[in-house]
C-alpha cells in the first residue's frame, strides 16, 4: 500500500504517534520518526529496519528546520506532537503563562513542523495534524485546550487550498488510553475512562490503534483534503458530561 513512500511522523516516539508509525511501516512505508527525548527513540525495536529516529525539540525552529533539511524529500507528514497541560478553571487556575504554554507546546510545534516540512513533500503527498475534541464539545476546565485544538482545526481548510495538491487534514481524537495520562493515578484513570465509556455512543474510550487506523485512512485516501476527522467515540453526542 505504501511501498516506496517515505513518511515523517513528527511526535512518533509514544502513544498514538508511535502506533501510527508502526502501522504505516507495516504497510510498506519508510518511516522517519521525530521525538523530543532521545531516550524514547529506540524505535528499531518497534518498527524494525523500515524506521529511523531523531531527537528534535519541536519548540526550536532552527532544530526543526535542520531536521527536515536532513530528511529531504518525502511523501507524507503526520504531526502528532503536542504537549499540553490538562487545563483548569479559567479564573482560578489558568494563567496567561499557562495559556501561552498550551499554544507553544501544541499549536506552534505543529505549525512549525508543517511550515518546515511542506516544501519537501512530493506531489500527491499529505499533511495530517492532530487536534482534539475539546473544541467540539464544551468541557469545563478545558478552555486552553479547546482554544488550541480549535486553532489547529481552523488552519486545515485554508492550508488544503494553499498547499494543493498536497492534501491537508487533521485527526481530532477523543479520550484515549495513552501515555497522555501519565502522572494520573491508575484509580483516577479508571474512573475517568469508566465514566467516558458509560456516556459515549461507542461505549468505550479510544486507543492509540484507533487513531493509527484513522491516520492510515487519511494518508492513503487521495480524495480527502481539508477535513477534520473526529475519532472520539461520538463525543459531541454523549448524553452527559
Amino acid at each position: 500500500m505504501l511501498e516506496g513512500q517515505r513518511v515523517v511522523v513528527f511526535g512518533g516516539s509514544s502513544g498514538a504517534g508511535l502506533a501510527s508509525a508502526k502501522l504505516l511501516a507495516s504497510k510498506g512505508a519508510e518511516v522517519i520518526v521525530a521525538g523530543r527525548g532521545a531516550e524514547k527513540l529506540d524505535v528499531k525495536k518497534e518498527l524494525g529496519d523500515r524506521a529511523s529516529a531523531f531527537a528534535v525539540d519541536g519548540k526550536d525552529v532552527a532544530a526543526v528546520n535542520a531536521f527536515f533539511e536532513r530528511v529531504g524529500a518525502f511523501d507524507h507528514l503526520v504531526i502528532s506532537a503536542g504537549a499540553t497541560n490538562r487545563g483548569g478553571e479559567f479564573v482560578t487556575s489558568i494563567t496567561d503563562a499557562s495559556f501561552r504554554e498550551t499554544f507553544d507546546g501544541k499549536f506552534w510545534v505543529q505549525i512549525t513542523a508543517a511550515h518546515a516540512g511542506a516544501k519537501r513533500i512530493k506531489k500527491g503527498g499529505s499533511i495530517t495534524f492532530f487536534s482534539g475534541g475539546a473544541n467540539r464539545r464544551a468541557l469545563k476546565g478545558m478552555v486552553n485546550i479547546a482554544a488550541v485544538n480549535g486553532a489547529l482545526d481552523a488552519v486545515v481548510p485554508t492550508l488544503a487550498l494553499e498547499l494543493a495538491p498536497t492534501r491537508v487534514n487533521a485527526i481530532s481524537p477523543g479520550t484515549l488510553r495513552t501515555s497522555y495520562w501519565t502522572g494520573v493515578s491508575d484509580a483516577q484513570q479508571e474512573q475517568i475512562f469508566g465514566h467516558m465509556a458509560s456516556i459515549l455512543p461507542a461505549g468505550r474510550v479510544g486507543t492509540a490503534d484507533d487513531i493509527a487506523n484513522a491516520v492510515l485512512f487519511l494518508v492513503t485516501t487521495s480524495y480527502v483534503t481539508g477535513t477534520v476527522l473526529a475519532v472520539d467515540g461520538g463525543l459531541p453526542h454523549a448524553a452527559s458530561l
